[in-house]
């Protein structure tokens, strides 16, 4: 028997993905900007330069479960994935000073945190008192 999920947790875990989508391409076009921006500390290193790469593969990650093209087995690994290269962002961004890009990081850790939402249970049958 399929997990019944309610509209309401359906829209959560849609509106975390979206959530951790936005906050993928504004930290992408702020890694972009450290990284040419000579006004920084940070500016043409490989550490800027891997959190560039390592958030157009979180972006693509995050599309591909977004257009339900992943799932089982495969859209799991990809939530891992997610997951760590969300915790490697945020230590890269701390450690490069990259403040604005950290608290990107954050939010999109909430935005995952949202999309995991599923309904554990099914639903009860109408008239069935538990």
């Amino acid at each position: 028997m399929p997990v019944m999920t309610s509209g309401g947790e359906r829209g959560m875990a849609r509106f975390g993905l979206w959530l951790l989508l936005a906050a993928t391409i504004i930290g992408l076009v702020d890694s972009i900007f450290n990284y040419f921006s000579p006004a920084n500390g940070i500016h043409g290193t490989e550490g800027a330069l891997l959190v560039i790469g390592s958030t157009v593969l979180q972006l693509i990650a995050v599309l591909l479960i977004l257009g339900h093209v992943v799932r089982g087995w495969v859209g799991w690994l990809f939530q891992i994935l997610i997951l760590l290269d969300l915790a490697g962002t945020a230590l890269a961004a701390y450690l490069l000073d990259a403040y604005l890009l950290l608290a990107l990081t954050g939010l999109g850790f909430i935005g995952w945190l949202l999309q995991l939402v599923r309904a554990t249970q099914p639903a009860a049958p109408q008239g069935v008192l538990p």
